[in-house]
């Protein structure tokens, strides 16, 4: 496995752990292994499969370690193993997301499944069993934590053709226009609609029909320049609440609900005039984890 895969986790880690609760980690030196490792606390378990890439992430936690980082956070030092999981949960959503921003520059995508978190390590895929596994340490002020990261390349995904344009009706993009607005080669958008990460109606050998709103799982927080954008608005704005009212509502500043923004903990759009719009029932995050 190469070592690049794991860089963006690293990177990641270091980058969550600190806009989230203000600690810094630093990464102690990798080892590789065969099989993973358990932790007898709790364990966050991601599977990472798009196009070009295949494998899992995990990261081991401490009891402890995430207490600490609740306490920071909301002041309060007693936590039920339910919140811990939750925390743990939230952590390996995070790191797995901004991972995967840094991955899809290098024209590797992936969805973000929802974390399994447990005290034990989920079954491998038959696929990845004895696979390379790289293992990162790290020490914080509160404690150890680790990540391990085990990805295989999907040479295929690679490969180039040169699909027939086709026009596809309202509401929905070709494989050739969804190619030009995300800068990712038709033979990629093939593979992400055959995998499940892109959903399509396909209408023959290699044409599909795309939703336009699929647009946001490669552009992320920044919205597609299409022709009907400004319908979504009203919608928008009766579902979500303005970064300010948010703030209100919170009791958070609005610097730090843009970091969270930014890793992904609070999920929110932004419109036209690049403002944050961010679903009213994400308030209950800040009440008690």
């Amino acid at each position: 496995m190469d070592v690049k895969y794991i860089n963006p986790f690293i990177t990641a880690s270091i980058n969550v752990f600190f806009t989230f609760s203000g600690i810094e980690s630093k990464p102690g030196r990798p080892t590789i292994r065969t099989t993973p490792l358990v932790s007898e606390d709790i364990n966050g378990f991601i599977s990472l499969n798009g196009h070009g890439i295949s494998g899992y992430f995990i990261i081991n936690f401490s009891q402890p370690f995430l207490t600490q980082i609740l306490a920071a956070i909301f002041d309060y030092s007693q936590s039920s193993l339910n919140e811990l999981q939750d925390l743990a949960g939230e952590l390996t959503n995070m790191i797995t997301g901004s991972a995967k921003a840094e991955l899809s520059q290098k024209g590797f995508f992936f969805d973000v499944a929802v974390p399994q978190i447990s005290q034990t390590i989920p079954p491998i895929p038959k696929g990845l069993r004895g696979n390379p596994i790289i293992v990162v340490p790290f020490n914080t002020k509160f404690g150890k934590f680790q990540i391990q990261a085990s990805l295989l390349e999907i040479a295929e995904d690679f490969q180039k053709v040169t699909p027939p344009e086709i026009k596809a009706p309202p509401g929905y993009l070709s494989v050739a226009d969804f190619a030009k607005l995300t800068r990712v080669a038709p033979i990629k958008v093939r593979r992400l609609l055959k995998t499940g990460f892109l959903r399509g109606e396909k209408i023959s050998a290699t044409e599909w029909y795309i939703p336009e709103k699929e647009l946001l799982k490669i552009q992320g927080d920044h919205p597609p320049q299409i022709a009907n954008a400004s319908e979504q608005s009203p919608t928008l704005l009766e579902e979500s609440v303005s970064l300010e009212e948010f703030s209100r509502l919170s009791g958070l500043p609005p610097t730090k609900i843009k970091n969270f923004l930014r890793t992904g903990f609070i999920k929110g759009v932004k419109d036209e005039n690049q403002a944050w719009w961010i679903k009213k029932e994400q308030v209950s995050k800040f009440k008690k984890i």
